[in-house]
């Protein structure tokens, strides 16, 4: 058998308090891109479902990176619904940034995506499902009924419907 070496659980220290409370507040983590100092927060929903149709949709590597970068930098439902067009032809025409450039600022949006929260997402989605008013309420009757096919074992149809066949 292999031992396995107990660490001692230490205290936080000063820097571990300050990153927790950097998560906790969504403070901005600062990348610098060709000089340009471009802060990122956490991502918000729409701008991860934005970056991944494009990511689907467009053709042009170039162009995706450029709009992706615009995305991450703007983040937000109303910036970019009204300053996309103009960040990505920006970055793309007039600062021409290489890939090599913009992955930094694409690990540090990485990282600000909220990965826990899928789940919480999905758990809303189902309590909210089984609240719709949509869908069809079964009578009393129709409970009673499915209970009886359910303990008899079949499956909803009357013995004179399942006539055989004959065999040809």
């Amino acid at each position: 058998m292999v031992k396995k070496k107990n660490k001692p659980i230490s205290e936080a220290t000063r820097e571990d308090e300050q990153a927790l409370l950097s998560v906790v507040e969504n403070d901005a983590d600062v990348v610098e891109v060709r000089g340009r100092k471009i802060r990122v927060r956490w991502l918000h929903p729409a701008t991860a479902d934005w970056i991944s149709a494009l990511m689907t949709r467009d053709g042009d590597e170039n162009t995706v990176l450029a709009k992706c970068a615009a995305l991450i930098r703007l983040n937000g439902f109303w910036r970019s619904h009204l300053f996309y067009w103009l960040v990505w032809r920006w970055y793309y025409y007039v600062r021409q940034y290489t890939s090599a450039e913009l992955t930094p600022l694409f690990e540090v949006a990485q990282k600000k995506t909220a990965q826990e929260a899928a789940p919480s997402y999905l758990n809303a989605t189902i309590l909210l499902t089984a609240l719709s008013t949509m869908k069809k309420q079964m009578t009393k009757a129709e409970a009673a009924r499915t209970l009886r096919e359910l303990h008899s074992g079949s499956d909803g149809k009357s013995p004179r419907s399942t006539e055989s066949t004959p065999a040809r």
